[in-house]
């Protein structure tokens, strides 16, 4: 990309917006053990930027190094930071030097082909007698060979689109094995993860004679159990339509068996243009144990709160998109206010009082019940990372709390098709991971050149 490029698509000029590239990678921070650091070299992990500058460097890295080598390198692949060289082999050791001074932070490792033969990502690439090149599908040998099992908790669809993926993959990455072969390879991994000796057939199949994914409308028997997957296929608009079709508006739903899909046929019946998704709400981050350092609550952002009354069991539930702490400092400035009406004298039955009143029900119970809220003791009830969501969790957590000062008012907007789930979960209703946050929570065969016999395949790593 040159800076013609760039001026497609914005009118900045060249020094602003390197200024501004500039500081978004020199102002990269983190917080460990409650310190806060500043990344001093390199770019964020998880930066969006951060793939695109990588690509950049080891473009510009293979053009300055290819130039400074006095021999002609007849194959170059590369992947990020991956290279798989073609090179002679009384060079590698210099072409290795060479790459490795070029910027003291970027150091290579090398590895050489063994019995003709090189791994490279996951394909084996295989030098043949006649210098023609072969490719087998490839995984480490301390790979588990774990895949998405059949047994999981995840909609049928996404576990049979998988395989039928995997097996496509090692059919095209594969070029020198036959399709029994292939099929023994592809049957040990899927058995690995309990998938059905029936499915793999049917999916082999359907991958060799080059069909298409498994459309939604098929029925299968696996295991004596007939499942049905669960989505339709498009209908065709009624040619008298004369309106242009809708925009696709894409939206998550949690995954429940039998509920979700069916759920999900009746929406496309109604909202064609909707496309669901369906997400696990069992999820990792649930088992495994946070390393981060935890963010103060104060400091959290799209949260249900609660905050208890001074002088009776009664709370508040409230809602904010800003930080905590914010919307307390919102709370304790209407409180500020209330309280220096009262100290000019100014009663329970004045306009001034009554207006305040209607800012919150925390200040209205406040105003007529001269109640304090301990504003130290908030707590955060639920958080969702969708600020859209927040007003139907509100209401879901007001319509589930027994003595809250909310009003009535509060809760008319939430549906009746939540009752029942409500009455379920009420109990719980105060965990941290909360079923209430997942209502409203809504991835061929090549033709190669002859190569002289000179030649060593060597692949290069970034370390």
């Amino acid at each position: 990309m040159c800076w013609q490029d760039i001026r497609k698509v914005t009118n900045m000029d060249l020094s602003t917006l390197l200024e501004m590239v500039e500081f978004c990678l020199d102002n990269s921070y983190f917080c460990f053990r409650d310190k806060i650091y500043i990344q001093t070299f390199g770019t964020a992990m998880g930066s969006p930027v951060s793939p695109i500058l990588a690509d950049y460097v080891m473009e510009i890295l293979l053009l300055n190094v290819i130039n400074k080598l006095d021999f002609e390198i007849p194959l170059i692949c590369k992947y990020v930071d991956d290279l798989l060289l073609s090179l002679p082999k009384d060079k590698i050791q210099q072409t290795l030097a060479t790459f490795n001074a070029y910027n003291p932070h970027l150091q290579f490792t090398m590895e050489e082909e063994v019995d003709n033969k090189i791994p490279y990502l996951d394909t084996l690439v295989i030098r043949n007698p006649d210098q023609t090149l072969a490719t087998q599908w490839y995984a480490k040998p301390i790979a588990s060979g774990r895949l998405l099992n059949f047994h999981s908790f995840h909609p049928l669809s996404m576990k049979v689109n998988l395989a039928y993926i995997y097996i496509k993959r090692v059919k095209t990455l594969t070029t020198n094995q036959t399709p029994q072969e292939l099929k023994q390879i592809i049957f040990k991994n899927l058995r690995l993860n309990d998938y059905p000796a029936a499915l793999i057939n049917r999916l082999v199949n359907q991958v060799q004679n080059s069909a298409e994914p498994p459309n939604n409308r098929t029925a299968a028997v696996f295991n004596n159990t007939q499942v049905q997957q669960g989505t339709q296929s498009a209908t065709t608009p009624n040619s008298n339509t004369t309106n242009p079709p809708e925009a696709a508006v894409f939206r998550s739903l949690p995954y429940i068996p039998t509920l979700t899909p069916a759920l999900t046929s009746v929406l496309k019946k109604d909202f064609p243009n909707v496309k669901i998704a369906q997400k696990s709400i069992q999820t990792t981050s649930q088992i495994l144990k946070n390393v981060k350092d935890p963010v103060n609550p104060l400091q959290q952002y799209n949260v249900i709160y609660s905050i208890p009354c001074g002088n009776c069991d009664m709370s508040y539930i409230g809602l904010t998109t800003n930080q905590l702490k914010n919307r307390i400092s919102g709370h304790r400035a209407n409180i500020n206010k209330y309280q220096k009406l009262v100290e000019g004298g100014i009663t329970n039955t004045d306009v001034q009082l009554a207006r305040l009143g209607e800012i919150t029900a925390l200040l209205e119970h406040t105003i007529n019940y001269k109640h304090d809220f301990d504003l130290t003791q908030v707590k955060i009830i639920d958080k969702t990372f969708k600020p859209s969501a927040l007003s139907v969790l509100e209401m879901c957590h007001i319509a589930n709390t027994d003595k809250t000062v909310n009003r009535r008012t509060d809760v008319y907007g939430l549906s009746n098709t939540y009752s029942g789930i409500l009455h379920t979960i009420k109990p719980s209703v105060t965990r941290r991971n909360n079923p209430l946050s997942d209502i409203s929570n809504h991835t061929q065969t090549h033709r190669w050149d002859h190569l002289s016999d000179t030649h060593r395949h060597t692949i290069l790593y970034e370390s």
